[in-house]
């Protein structure tokens, strides 16, 4: 939880549902996840009931993993070609944009810094990529998100 870098194509709109709020979805489109969770599936059944039980300690692999919803993953699927972009988004949810679209990372932190973040902070996040909600340090007590990264 907390904020991470998606690569997303330059053109991309987030889509929006009824009310016109960002639906959440994962960093994912809707067959890729599938085939993921057909392949687990498939490995699960390999194993007789008493491995299932030990390993999975379930008789049923959806009582261990549900298969994927398709309201929760993108419809396209995107070539690195074709997401070349970057967004940033909050993974509280399964993930909702909290910026516009950038065509480099040296937008990206720079609109990080107009919004009021440190450039150590803007310039570390970009570096990385994710950041969780919130840390806590003796030395520098509770930081929230992206200001993790300040000193």
């Amino acid at each position: 939880m907390g904020r991470e870098i998606r690569r997303v194509p330059p053109d991309w709109e987030h889509p929006k549902d009824e009310r016109g709020h960002y639906k959440a979805l994962y960093d994912n489109d809707y067959e890729s996840a599938a085939q993921v969770w057909e392949k687990e599936y498939a490995e699960f059944m390999a194993l007789s009931p008493a491995e299932r039980q030990d390993k999975y300690g379930c008789a049923h692999y959806w009582d261990y993993d549900n298969p994927p919803n398709s309201e929760l993953y993108r419809e396209e699927k995107w070539t690195p070609e074709e997401a070349t972009a970057y967004q940033i988004y909050e993974t509280v949810s399964e993930g909702t944009p909290v910026s516009p679209v950038f065509s480099d990372l040296d937008l990206l932190k720079q609109w990080l810094v107009d919004q009021g973040y440190s450039e150590k902070a803007a310039k570390e996040f970009a570096n990385i990529g994710w950041v969780p909600s919130m840390t806590f340090t003796p030395q520098h007590g509770v930081r929230v998100g992206i200001h993790t990264y300040d000193e």
